[in-house]
């Protein structure tokens, strides 16, 4: 018998979709309704999953006119800095320690390919795009490895804002090219086994953001 989901969660799943493949704009107010009918389901589980959406971050609701896509703050630039220090410091030091078992080398192969692919897209498109999405899988590659469903869930529901820093630090001239080295740095002292440099150049990476995104 075929499954069919609650019509909450349909709408939910609809617009994260839409937000996370950049079919919204930024600072632009969208109507509930219109949304809603573009995507033919009922304003009630529209509503529900935006008011879901704005408390995950996502979307800025504002009354009686529509909501938008959530506009960072200072607060959200440091909030996510230290989450992503916290969860992505100890991921890299468990990395380092497990370096020549063969789950850990997996990860780290897997690492080097994503590595690989962005130094390709700095060499032929320089789609920022192309490269953040690569650059999104990198990070959830070290931080997927311990399986850890609580770390994982945690590190996901700041998808949004990470994703949004990126895509802005990005845009600086030069930064695709730093964070690849960046990148490297982080690999090579994992694949050494080197639990001090692989944290202080995962440290040193995440903090970059802070001081090239400067908000309105």
């Amino acid at each position: 018998m075929r499954f069919i989901k609650p019509l909450q969660i349909q709408a939910y799943e609809s617009l994260k979709e839409m937000i996370l493949a950049g079919q919204l704009e930024h600072r632009r107010i969208y109507s509930e309704t219109k949304v809603s009918q573009s995507l033919g389901i009922s304003r009630t589980p529209m509503r529900d999953a935006i008011q879901r959406l704005a408390q995950e971050g996502y979307l800025d609701v504002l009354p009686s006119k529509g909501f938008r896509l959530h506009e960072l703050t200072e607060r959200d630039l440091l909030e996510t800095y230290q989450i992503r220090c916290a969860l992505e410091g100890f991921c890299v030091v468990q990395l380092a320690k497990d370096h020549d078992q063969e789950q850990a080398r997996r990860a780290l192969d897997a690492l080097e390919l994503l590595l690989q692919a962005q130094k390709q897209v700095i060499e032929t498109t320089h789609s920022i795009e192309e490269f953040a999405g690569y650059d999104q899988k990198f990070h959830e590659t070290i931080v997927y490895y311990l399986d850890n469903t609580v770390i994982s869930d945690t590190f996901d529901s700041y998808h949004y804002q990470m994703s949004r820093q990126t895509l802005i630090s990005l845009r600086r001239e030069g930064r695709l090219e730093e964070t690849l080295e960046e990148h490297r740095s982080i690999l090579e002292n994992m694949e050494r086994g080197s639990v001090g440099g692989s944290y202080n150049a995962a440290l040193i990476h995440l903090e970059k953001p802070k001081g090239i995104i400067h908000l309105d």
